[in-house]
């Protein structure tokens, strides 16, 4: 072997060294920077070359690569770790949002309204002449209302926070692609010639881990460097080419909807993870359902007690009675979807009763009905033709009420409803309305409340239908699959306190996962001050063994020419 030789071998000695050196404090500079995976020098012997009688000897060391220490595997689970935690914070927050909302267990819950409603009515029972306890009555039906109303319009600004945060969260995801998009253009020129942009890479990590606190994705990457990112099987990016993510908005049988789509197709993506995930859950599972169950229960109240209330008697009788519920053709059988009537009629039959103010004398007169049959005009000719009530005027309101009107010096009254007619298109009823959002105690009522039934079969002093009233908190409801209001209401509720707390434990069990993943990753890909400080000394000795061995081979060299 040459002296020129033994000189390479120094060179390459200190060349690997000062690059091991830079490697192991750009490890050091780097060691808090967010995203940095650390490097590692893999270095190599050069190929001996030949000295004869069979033997070879070393040519000295190579600078093979600058690794970056990362696992694909493992970064894939930590960002599905992610993505799971921040969708199980989201969970928790709406559905705790939801739970504060209701404020059940505190005196201004629906339950406890509820009872007081009814509790009312049975107070009522006891001296059904008393108008101060009917304006109680009133009062306790305006404040149960107002609470319906207020709790619906809260759920609906729930719903409409987690439409913006959709909103806001899409647009978030757009711009991590295009980040993203841009970065892969940048290492597949960098990389053309070999090797790897590691830093690149590592701003492009960031971001996508970033971009699994939103949505989940899965990364596929490509020969050229650059990567391909997919939700579900929908790719959301390819390369460069951005197709990013849409929120599109939509009215559906009167209510707002919102799909999550890809921008450049309206292919729908389904998103199951992350913050949009979650939010999507929770519009379509959490909040979509208590404003579901909130419309059932106050229908459900608003029709029980009409349908009893319809067929009572207050102190006083009508001189005129319009219906609360408009009818869109009158032409249709009343059953009819066209008509536009929120509650079906049964077949049955009401009786109207005709009441001399001057006698007392009362004519009663029964109307058969046929909800299926039989629509506004037919009813109002029954009335006037028909069986032709006689002081009694049937018509139709301007927006297609029912209208009876009375002649002078007679008051109207109803009974033994089997039809749910009078209930169904809003006669002598205590509520009027037919959801949360409409609920509202009859104004007739509010404006006299003599005309609050307590009373039944036109008995002086009878409490009959307050009784009946104040039973249907515990009456079982076969529009309710059999549950009364209050067990319909406190199942609602009770399924809520469910879904809290599997958030709850989510949020924990989530957060451990993520925490012992985080560990894991820094195993492999942080750095560690001690191993790079070791790292760093082994280097320098090596760099310094190789500046000694050019010194000595420099002065075997000086000696050689003396001699020469």
């Amino acid at each position: 072997m040459s002296l020129t030789g033994a000189l390479q071998i120094g060179r390459s000695t200190l060349t690997a060294s000062q690059a091991a050196l830079q490697v192991a404090g750009n490890n050091m500079a780097n060691a808090a920077t967010p995203g940095f995976h650390r490097r590692s020098v893999n270095l190599a012997p050069v190929r001996g070359e030949y000295i004869g009688n069979g033997q070879f000897v070393g040519r000295g060391v190579n600078l093979q690569s600058v690794k970056r220490e990362y696992d694909s595997a493992l970064q894939a689970r930590m960002r599905n770790a992610i993505g799971d935690q921040n969708s199980a914070l989201i969970d928790q927050r709406f559905l705790i949002a939801i739970e504060t909302i209701q404020n059940e267990l505190t005196d201004n819950d629906i339950s406890s309204l509820l009872s007081e409603f009814f509790n009312s009515f049975s107070e009522l029972a006891n001296d059904p002449d008393d108008n101060a306890i009917r304006s109680l009555v009133i009062q306790q039906g305006q404040t149960l209302a107002g609470r319906l109303q207020d709790l619906k319009g809260d759920y609906n600004d729930v719903r409409d926070q987690i439409d913006r945060a959709l909103g806001a969260g899409v647009s978030k995801i757009n711009d991590l692609l295009n980040q993203i998009g841009q970065i892969n253009g940048n290492i597949a020129v960098s990389e053309a010639s070999g090797g790897q942009e590691n830093a690149l890479r590592d701003q492009r990590d960031l971001l996508v881990d970033e971009l699994a606190k939103f949505i989940d994705v899965t990364q596929i990457d490509q020969p050229n460097g650059s990567i391909n990112l997919l939700v579900g099987s929908m790719p959301v990016l390819i390369a460069t080419d951005v197709r990013g993510v849409e929120l599109r908005r939509e009215i559906i049988d009167g209510e707002p909807s919102v799909s999550l789509r890809i921008a450049a197709d309206g292919s729908f993506i389904n998103a199951k993870t992350g913050e949009l995930g979650a939010l999507m859950n929770q519009r379509d599972t959490t909040v979509t359902p208590v404003l579901d169950d909130l419309d059932v229960f106050t229908s459900q109240l608003i029709f029980q007690v009409n349908r009893v209330h319809s067929q009572g008697q207050g102190s006083t009788g009508f001189s005129s009675v319009k219906g609360s519920y408009s009818i869109l053709d009158s032409t249709v059988s009343l059953n009819s979807n066209l008509t536009g009537l929120p509650y079906k009629i049964d077949n049955g039959s009401f009786f109207i009763h005709v009441t001399d103010d001057a006698t007392g004398q009362r004519t009663t007169h029964r109307i058969d009905i046929d909800g299926n049959d039989l629509s506004l005009d037919d009813l109002i000719n029954e009335i006037n033709v028909v069986v032709g009530v006689p002081s009694v005027t049937a018509s139709k309101g301007a927006a297609n009420q029912l209208v009876l009107t009375a002649a002078a010096g007679a008051k109207i009254s109803f009974s033994d409803d089997t039809s749910g007619a009078l209930a169904a298109l809003g006669l002598n009823t205590f509520f009027t309305g037919s959801d949360a959002t409409s609920i509202e105690v009859n104004q007739r009522l509010r404006d006299n409340p003599r005309l609050l039934a307590a009373a039944s079969q036109h008995i002086a002093g009878s409490n009959d239908t307050a009784l009946a009233i104040a039973d249907l908190q515990d009456l079982g409801a076969q529009d309710l699959n059999g549950s009364s209001l209050r067990e319909f209401w406190n199942n609602s509720v009770n399924d809520l306190a469910v879904k809290t707390n599997a958030a709850n434990r989510a949020v924990e069990s989530t957060g451990l996962i993520k925490a012992s993943l985080s560990a894991q990753v820094q195993a492999v890909s942080g750095v560690s001050i001690d191993e790079e400080a070791i790292n760093m000394l082994t280097f320098q000795r090596q760099f310094q063994a190789g500046a000694r061995f050019i010194q000595t081979i420099d002065e075997m060299l000086q000696t050689l020419l003396s001699i020469v």
